[in-house]
């Protein structure tokens, strides 16, 4: 593959946080490269350098300290290294860096990224969505510093535990080198890697979403029997099988909550354990005396759990890992509800009946819009579940045949 200018410039992206060339560096590639990518903003002339290699047209030697002087730019050497002032020219010390706002808006532009803007959280960029026919909203994100393995496969799991709806799309500057076990990691996270490298035209940032889409499709891909149902969790998204046609639908709590009924083989349960299954807690109501919202013993886990989550916090925070601190404080938001709501006056256990209405209300509200997203990817389903789910304080799954899932 021929290098060109935009080659180098992403290869220092890798290596270099803010990398530097100099204008001499840029000279074997063609003056039309450079000037693309000055009009564009991404290459701007910075200050003059004040030390550089020794110039390809020099006798060899050590690196050059500048002096302007009223005769002119001169190199010297520094004070181990003495010989006579070098004669240079602008063109020897001019200097360019690199614009990352810039960078970011053409990659958008070429590519039909919804996004705006720059927040460049430890190398990790977001760029936006980028809607594609067939398999719906993708999340777009650009990481830089990639050199490091463990940086890049940090930056994965911080997208990989943060609340997402659409398949992740991680563009490198260049291909990544990864261990078998960097592999794996990778790819129980459910993100598709494209190096910009080896994907766009070298005219523009174009990337070859068709090679992208091929990755994402051959997820989809395998053939399914008719009568195979299957409704299941892969990374952020749900692989959805229902008369023979598969369909990624983005991740939500109603999701789970509807897996959880496919599950439950008929049998009715109360929303409100529903709920406390979304956040990986078993929510106990005694329905005959209506009893409490939440026993002790769930109470009690609750506020280790807060406990946890503080700890959490408080490494995310010094790790400043935005992601994970969104998610952590959802959780510990959710958590604090539910203490709250199941203790009374003075402290004393409040009793279900009091929260029923509400917990109805928010699960059912959570499955009707996973429904809707259903309906946008695959309405057949959509139609069997609208017709088979009971929804309302107790749910349940009533198909008008007996039909097993694979979750």
């Amino acid at each position: 593959m021929t290098e060109t200018l935009l080659h180098l410039v992403l290869q220092r992206l890798d290596q270099i946080e803010c990398p530097v060339f100099l204008h001499r560096e840029l000279e074997r590639f063609p003056d039309e490269e450079l000037g693309v990518l000055r009009a564009e903003g991404i290459l701007r002339e910075t200050s003059r350098a004040t030390e550089i290699p020794r110039p390809n047209h020099l006798p060899p030697g050590g690196d050059l300290i500048v002096r302007r002087t009223s005769k002119g730019i001169f190199g010297v050497a520094d004070e181990d290294d003495y010989f006579d002032p070098i004669p240079l020219t602008e063109d020897d010390i001019r200097q360019y860096d690199i614009s990352l706002p810039k960078l970011a808006a053409a990659i958008r532009r070429d590519n039909g990224i919804s996004g705006s803007g720059l927040e460049n959280h430890d190398g990790l960029i977001p760029l936006g969505q980028k809607s594609v026919e067939g398999i719906g909203s993708l999340n777009v994100y650009f990481s830089i510093l990639n050199a490091d393995q463990k940086d890049f496969l940090s930056r994965c799991q911080r997208l990989e535990r943060s609340p997402q709806s659409q398949r992740i799309v991680m563009l490198t500057p260049r291909g990544v080198a990864l261990s078998p076990e960097g592999r794996r990691i990778l790819d129980a996270s459910g993100i598709i890697v494209a190096a910009l490298d080896s994907a766009f035209d070298q005219r523009s940032f174009s990337i070859d979403w068709i090679g992208i889409l091929g990755v994402i499709e051959s997820l989809l891909a395998e053939d399914h029997p008719k009568d195979r149902r299957v409704f299941q969790k892969q990374g952020k998204t749900w692989l959805a099988v229902y008369d023979g046609v598969p369909k990624s639908i983005g991740d939500s709590v109603g999701m789970t909550y509807i897996c959880q009924l496919l599950q439950s083989g008929g049998q009715d349960i109360h929303a409100a354990t529903l709920r406390g299954a979304g956040i990986g807690k078993d929510n106990t109501i005694v329905f005959g005396s209506a009893g409490e919202v939440i026993d002790d013993r769930a109470r009690r886990e609750y506020r280790e759990r807060i406990t946890e989550i503080d700890e959490e916090l408080s490494e995310a925070e010094a790790n400043n890992d935005l992601a994970r601190k969104e998610k952590l404080n959802e959780e510990r938001e959710v958590l604090n509800e539910e203490i709250a709501r199941s203790t009374g006056l003075h402290g004393k256990n409040r009793e279900a009946s009091s929260d029923r209405e509400r917990a109805r209300q928010s699960v059912s509200a959570a499955i009707h819009r996973a429904l809707k997203a259903i309906k946008k990817e695959h309405e057949p389903l959509w139609q069997h579940l609208k017709n088979a789910l009971k929804i309302g304080e107790f749910l349940s799954y009533q198909p008008d045949q007996p039909t097993s899932w694979t979750t």
